[in-house]
């Protein structure tokens, strides 16, 4: 994604929790736009570096995710959790009940790259409520 996009996403975001009945205050929202965005560049700037780093992992009986994370995906600059929750969106035939408990042995298991990230936190129902605002000049104003 380029700067460009990050800055229109970014006032977008702040467009709808301005409209909207958020409680949050609008300089924390800012703040956690900006670490989650240098997150998501940092992860595309990691992954740029080291081509030859492994993507995919096949499952063996007495894995878990959390040892799979360790061993294959220490490195992202993100909270666990997050990335526990892009390899199971990513990999739905791995997890019983998309459960991160549940993992079948023997599946071969897609790592979380910077767009599996980017899938989990923007989703397709995010992107069209963002989309909804943008023909605002179309829009009628009644006094």
């Amino acid at each position: 994604m380029t700067n460009t996009k990050y800055v229109v996403l970014a006032a977008i975001l702040i467009t709808t929790l301005q409209s909207g009945h958020l409680n949050a205050s609008i300089l924390e929202a800012e703040k956690a736009l900006k670490a989650l965005l240098s997150d998501v560049q940092d992860v595309e700037a990691e992954l740029e570096k080291s081509p030859g780093s492994e993507t995919h992992y096949k499952t063996q009986y007495g894995d878990t995710l959390d040892e799979i994370i360790i061993k294959h995906v220490a490195k992202m600059p993100i909270r666990r959790d997050i990335v526990k929750r892009a390899i199971v969106h990513a990999n739905p035939h791995a997890f019983k009940r998309s459960n991160p408990n549940w993992m079948y042995s023997g599946r071969k298991i897609k790592l979380p790259d910077a767009e599996d990230i980017r899938n989990l936190i923007f989703t397709d129902e995010a992107k069209k409520k963002m989309a909804r605002g943008k023909n605002r000049d179309e829009w009628i104003r009644y006094p």
